[in-house]
């Protein structure tokens, strides 16, 4: 038998222990994985999120909350613009295309956004199927929420008031689909696009609806705005160097707030490192207690082998070749603990990636490039050695004669 063998069968004896430094020393792998990659592909599924959206003119307020709102689609609005007063902000030939949006219905959850066809310039958005809506009441869906809805150019649907799927429709509007978005990998697969016009002439019927039910007469009697409001106009810039003033110039302003999507996620992200940095301490800290168990696990068996290692000795095993079982040993757990600890680390990215494209849309892409497989590696053969080294220097230097004695 072989000493890599005979490490294996010192193994099986002691299954249960070496089986919880398995454990534990994955569970360690898998959390400093999933921290390390999880926020690297963080930030790059909230840019595609966001897609050519470069800046966001909302309502005095949270700059943070229009991004969410309406670049990425995952909050509620605000409050509302005047496209006219934000039009002017925005006539600067370095902006190289801007659209209003409005949020507000839904389809089944899928929110409905009222715009123009610019929204298309600004994310450089083209169809698929069908065409851009000529009239009220047409909509064009994209990629996503067409596979999820299961719409088809000539299909209807009904609208409800809100962002989440409710009882409180307006049955008397039904969309008709006019056309289908190819897939552009950004939020703007998650929205059912329709002429702003539309928005406004629904919320507006439906109010003289409610108001005739209610037998008021009063015209003002409602919450909507005037016909040139949005909650927010997106924009595109023709040139990064817009970046560095446009928000500002937004901002001077007394009613409006510019809000950069990169600058905001970026700020986002840099509140959860803490998070991240934790969670990769909780992982080396679980290697670490793996690493000490397994060490103390194989110093606990050397002691009980001292009659298995005299007989060795006897037979002619040099002390390097003793030394090979308690190395064999720890790298039969380490090996076992690196497998299964990538296994888990796919596994929670994996789950991770479902929740958090159904909870707001973002699409996560791990990517373990070759020097992150390569520190893994290292990492893994260096705690190998750690948890081996005082066994099997151990091992090495008791002589013969003390082994015998034992």
């Amino acid at each position: 038998m072989s000493f890599v063998g005979l490490a294996f069968a010192y193994l099986r004896r002691r299954w249960g222990q070496a089986l919880l430094s398995v454990i534990v020393g994955a569970l360690g792998l898998a959390a400093v994985t999933v921290a390390v990659v999880g926020f690297d592909a963080l930030p790059r599924a909230a840019r595609n999120a966001w897609g050519g959206v470069d800046l966001v003119v909302g309502p005095k307020g949270s700059a943070l909350d229009l991004v969410l709102c309406c670049a990425l689609h995952v909050s509620p609005p605000h409050g509302i613009v005047s496209t006219r007063e934000v039009a002017a902000v925005l006539a600067n030939p370095m902006v190289r295309s801007s659209a209003p949006i409005a949020v507000g219905d839904n389809v089944s959850g899928w929110r409905i956004v009222g715009t123009t066809p610019a929204l298309l310039e600004v994310y450089r958005a083209k169809i698929a199927a069908g065409a851009i809506w000529t009239d009220k009441l047409q909509a064009v869906a994209g990629a996503t929420a067409a596979r999820a809805l299961d719409l088809k150019l000539g299909d209807s649907f009904v609208g409800a008031h809100g962002l989440a799927d409710s009882d409180e429709q307006h049955e008397n509007f039904p969309y008709k689909v006019v056309g289908i978005l190819a897939p552009t990998g950004s939020a703007l697969d998650r929205l059912v696009l329709t002429d702003i016009e539309t928005v406004h002439h629904v919320h507006a019927e439906q109010a003289k609806h409610e108001r005739a039910e209610r037998g008021s007469t009063d015209e003002h009697d409602h919450a909507d705005g005037p016909s040139d409001t949005a909650t927010a106009v997106v924009a595109a810039y023709r040139l990064p160097t817009a970046a560095a003033f446009m928000p500002r110039q937004v901002d001077a302003t007394e009613t409006l707030t510019g809000a950069s999507p990169t600058f905001e996620i970026a700020r986002l992200l840099s509140y959860l490192r803490p998070v991240t940095i934790a969670a990769t301490g909780l992982g080396l800290l679980l290697v670490v207690i793996a690493a000490s168990g397994a060490a103390v696990g194989l110093m606990a068996t050397m002691n009980a082998r001292t009659r298995d290692l005299a007989l060795l000795r006897a037979l002619g095993a040099s002390r390097a070749k003793i030394a090979t079982v308690a190395v064999a040993e720890a790298a039969l757990i380490g090996s076992a603990a690196l497998v299964l600890g990538g296994m888990l680390s796919f596994a929670l990215l994996a789950v991770a990636r479902d929740f958090l494209a159904e909870a707001t849309g973002l699409v996560l892409q791990p990517e373990l490039d070759v020097e992150q497989i390569a520190w893994v590696l290292a990492g893994t053969i260096i705690v190998i050695l750690a948890a081996a080294a005082f066994p099997a220097l151990r091992a090495m230097h008791t002589e013969i004669e003390e082994l015998l004695q034992s």
